[in-house]
């Protein structure tokens, strides 16, 4: 099935090879997982980033569907103290 990945700051150098811009067109087995696939991609299971899916919070065991987009950015930090 094919979804759509979007990664956001320092996570874009793992998009597929030959990306261009912040998101990639990817073919994943049926019933793959939001942690499949980001492992799939080679982000470091130590490495902290926060996920959606079709806009939505998603958990690291939540299947995707065909046509999801699956969005990842690291943490974000600023704003006033």
């Amino acid at each position: 099935m094919e979804i759509t990945i979007e990664l956001f700051a320092t996570l874009t150098k793992y998009l597929p090879k030959g990306t261009r811009g912040k998101s990639a067109t990817l073919t994943v087995q049926d019933g793959a997982t939001v942690a499949q696939v980001m492992e799939g991609l080679g982000l470091p299971g130590d490495m902290p980033f926060t996920t959606l899916v079709n806009g939505r919070h998603s958990e690291a065991d939540q299947v995707l569907q065909p046509g999801d987009r699956l969005t990842a950015f690291p943490p974000l930090a600023g704003g006033r103290g």
